[in-house]
Order: C-alpha cells, then structure tokens, then sequence
C-alpha cells in the first residue's frame, strides 16, 4: 500500500500543533483526517483509518478513554499517543490501553515521520509474515500451517485444539476474551473447551512467548472478565 493509500486520523485539540501535523503528513504523501474533539472522531469511526495519531489530554472525552473504547469495540489499527507527561506511570497506562507507541510533547516533526514510517514497514512484514500462517509473538514464532512454535531454535507442537485457541487471540488482540467466547468458538472442537483446558493453555502460550512467564505482558489475565493478547 503506498503512502496515498495509507488513512491517518489525528485528535489533537491544539490547532496549531494539528495544522502543522496534518500539513506535513499530507506534504509526505498521507491521506490526513483531523478532529479537535475524541467526539468528533467518533462520528467518523469508520473512516478506514491505517493509524490513528491520539492526543491524551482532550476536551470531553480524553484520548485513553477514547483507546479502551476503541479496544473494547474490536477496532485494531495502530494508536500513537501523543502526550505531554513523561511520567512513566501515565506511558504503561497508555500502552496497557492499547497504544501501539507514543511520543512526548514538544516532538520533532521529523521524528514523527520516520516513526511512522517505521510503523508501517514493520506492519508490512507483519502482514506478509501473516498471509504465509506465520506469527512473530514475543520471544516465539508460531507457524499456523504446522501447529508449531519455534522458541530458542526449539520446536513445541501445539494440539489442534491449543492451536486454534491461539489462533483465536491472534486474529482478536487488544480486547478481552471471555472464557464463554472462546469456549463457544472452540464448540465444534473434538476435546470441549473446558475452563481448566483454556487456563492450562495460556500457560503453555506464556511459556512458549512471554519473556518472563511469571509476569505476563502479552497474554494478560483481565480478573473476572477474561483474557487478552497484547500486541
């Protein structure tokens, strides 16, 4: 997809700093949509958006509202924050939410654009990695065709029911999984789904991808809902 085909969407309340953005993503060959309000942003949602640029401190409605709800809604195009803290606290909320990256206020327009170029060569191969059935998650590589992960050049194969459960969070990352959801996908599965089968295959995945499986950051346990695969 060349960069006239790549939609990006920028919230951002301060007219100057959205000018200046839009101006210089379209100057680089984006399409640019821009919106003062979260608000204002949602009555466009089904833009077609290939990255959303997400100011934090809005009017209404702030920017990681606005991302949860997104999330919650299944809509998965990549989110930079943009925020005026550096707090480390405010940034690994604003990454927990969903937030593929972000940047710190002032920020060099530069910066921005080679950011963003980066993002989407590494979503390029992310995606031709993808139509071939093979996933790069965390510290492991999981080929869909063969059922196989592959971690520190060791092969794990997974049972078709463990594969298509990961299969299931792959295709449905950054929002929470019920266990009643998983379980009604995996219906017509030969082994039930049952909720100690689904608790035992998280662990094996978080074995198999997390860095450190004791502290999850990618398959994440939201208590008393379910589920999620941070990517």
């Amino acid at each position: 997809m060349s960069r006239k085909e790549k939609h990006i969407a920028i919230v951002e309340d301060d007219d100057n700093i959205r000018d200046l953005v839009a101006e210089q993503l379209k100057h680089a060959g984006y399409r640019v949509s821009a919106y003062f309000t979260a608000e204002q942003f949602e009555r466009k949602i089904d833009g077609g958006y290939d990255l959303l640029l997400l100011d934090i401190m809005l009017p209404g409605k702030n920017g990681l509202a606005l991302l949860s709800d997104l999330r919650a809604q299944g809509r998965s195009f990549p989110v930079i924050l943009v925020t005026a803290s550096e707090q480390e606290a405010h940034i690994d909320t604003a990454l927990a939410a969903g937030a593929i990256d972000y940047i710190t206020k002032p920020f060099n327009l530069k910066h921005l654009l080679l950011k963003i170029e980066n993002l989407f060569a590494q979503l390029s191969a992310v995606n031709m990695a993808e139509k071939k059935d093979i996933y790069d998650i965390g510290a492991g590589r999981f080929d869909g065709e063969l059922n196989i992960v592959v971690r520190d050049h060791e092969e794990h194969k997974l049972t078709p029911s463990e594969a298509n459960t990961l299969k299931y969070f792959i295709h449905n990352p950054n929002r929470i999984i019920t266990r009643e959801e998983l379980q009604g996908q995996m219906a017509g599965e030969v082994r039930a789904l049952s909720s100690r089968n689904l608790d035992n295959y998280v662990l094996k995945f978080r074995k198999l991808f997390e860095i450190d499986p004791k502290e999850p950051v990618l398959f994440v346990t939201i208590p008393r809902k379910g589920y999620a695969l941070k990517r």
